[in-house]
C-alpha cells in the first residue's frame, strides 16, 4: 500500500458533493431524497447534488464519462469539502479504468458510502493510499427513522478526528425490511451485541465493505492486497444462506483467509434467513476450517441500521474474545 494520506476533517457547513455512481436517484419520490438532504444539513453539510445523479441512461445514472465527470470535477472543485455516494446498485466497478487516480491523491478528500460503492472505496484506498470511508450513504439519513448512533459516529470520525478509537456497539437496532411494510416502520429491538465466532487478537489495515461488491474485484489488476490486514465484510438483504455460503467460500478458495490477520462481519438484515439449522456460524465452520483468525461477528455496519462509520486503510485491532474494535492511528487531519 502506497504512504497514507489523511483527508481533511469536516466541519459544519462543509460542503458534500452527492454521487451517484450506479442507479439514478430518481427511482425514489422527491420528498424522500429531500429528507435525506435535510437531515444531513442538520448535521452541518450543504449538499450539492453531481448533475448525473437524475439522469437516467437505462439502468444508470448517466453514462460511464458522465459518472466518472461527476468525481473528478467535486475533486478538484476546491469548494466541494467531501464526497458521498447517494446510494449503490451495481455498476460501480465499471468507472475504474476510467478514473484518474492520481486526482484522489492531488485533492484529497473524504470519500463516503458503502454497499456498491465498495469497489472504489478499496480502489482509490490500494492504489493511492487516500483513506476512505464505509459509511452512511444518503439514502440512510432518507429513511424513515434515523438512528442517533448513526450521526454520532459519523461525527466522531469525520468531523472530530482522533488518535485512536475504540468503537462501541449500538444499544437498539433494526433489521426489518421496512420498505415492504406499509406502514414503512423500521421495527427496533435491543441488541443482542458483538458476538465472537473465533478469539483472538489481531492488528492490521482496514479493507473491506460489502462482500458481493468487493469480490467483483477478483481477477482483475484492481484487487486489493490483502496480506496482513483486518477484513471486513457484509451483506444485502437479497442474500440467504446458500448465498453466504458462496460468498465465503469463495474467499478461502481465493487464499484470503491465508492473508488476513483477522475479520469483523456485519449484522444481517433478517431477510436472510439464517436459522438454528443453517446459520452464519455453520457456514464459517465450514469456510474457515483449518484457519485460526479471530472473527467478529454481528458488528453495526452494513444493510441495517444503526451503522458505524470505518475508515479504510488505517491501523485497526480487533480483540475477538473482549468484543473489541478499535483504531490504531489517525484517519483524518485537521483542516487547513
Amino acid at each position: 500500500m502506497p504512504t497514507i494520506i489523511r483527508p481533511p476533517r469536516l466541519a459544519q457547513g462543509s460542503r458534500l458533493g452527492v454521487i451517484a455512481t450506479s442507479s439514478p436517484i430518481d427511482e425514489l419520490d422527491d420528498a424522500v431524497i429531500a429528507r435525506g438532504y435535510a437531515r444531513l444539513a442538520e448535521v452541518g453539510l450543504e449538499v450539492v447534488e453531481a448533475p448525473n445523479c437524475r439522469r437516467a441512461v437505462g439502468h444508470t445514472a448517466g453514462t460511464i464519462e458522465a459518472r466518472v465527470q461527476a468525481i473528478h470535477d467535486f475533486l478538484t472543485d476546491p469548494s466541494i469539502d467531501a464526497l458521498m455516494a447517494f446510494w449503490g446498485g451495481h455498476q460501480t466497478h465499471q468507472l475504474l479504468e476510467y478514473l484518474d487516480f492520481e486526482l484522489f491523491a492531488a485533492h484529497p478528500k473524504p470519500i463516503i458510502g458503502y454497499s456498491d460503492l465498495t469497489p472504489l472505496l478499496n480502489v482509490i484506498t490500494a492504489r493511492c493510499g487516500l483513506v476512505t470511508f464505509s459509511g452512511p450513504a444518503v439514502i440512510t439519513f432518507a429513511k424513515p427513522t434515523l438512528f442517533d448512533y448513526t450521526v454520532r459516529w459519523f461525527e466522531r470520525v469525520l468531523f472530530e478526528g482522533g488518535r485512536e478509537l475504540d468503537f462501541q456497539a449500538a444499544e437498539m437496532v433494526s433489521t426489518n425490511l421496512w420498505y415492504e411494510r406499509e406502514d414503512l416502520a423500521m421495527l427496533e429491538r435491543p441488541s443482542q451485541g458483538w458476538k465472537t465466532y473465533a478469539a483472538g487478537v489481531a492488528r492490521g489495515r482496514l479493507f473491506g465493505g460489502n462482500l458481493g461488491s468487493l469480490l467483483l474485484l477478483s481477477g482483475t489488476p484492481y484487487w486489493p492486497d490483502l496480506e496482513g490486514t483486518i477484513l471486513f465484510v457484509e451483506e444485502d438483504e437479497v442474500e440467504s444462506p446458500e448465498t453466504i455460503d458462496r460468498l465465503f467460500t469463495r474467499l478461502r478458495q481465493m487464499g484470503v483467509y491465508d492473508q488476513v490477520n483477522g475479520m469483523v462481519i456485519g449484522r444481517f438484515p433478517d431477510s436472510v434467513e439464517f436459522t438454528r439449522e443453517d446459520s452464519l456460524r455453520d457456514i464459517l465452520d465450514v469456510a474457515l476450517r483449518g484457519y485460526d483468525i479471530p472473527v467478529l461477528y454481528d458488528v453495526d455496519f452494513g444493510h441495517t441500521d444503526p451503522l458505524l462509520t470505518l475508515p479504510i486503510g488505517v491501523e485497526a485491532e480487533l480483540d475477538a474474545a473482549g468484543g473489541r474494535f478499535r483504531l490504531l492511528e489517525p484517519w483524518n487531519k485537521e483542516r487547513p
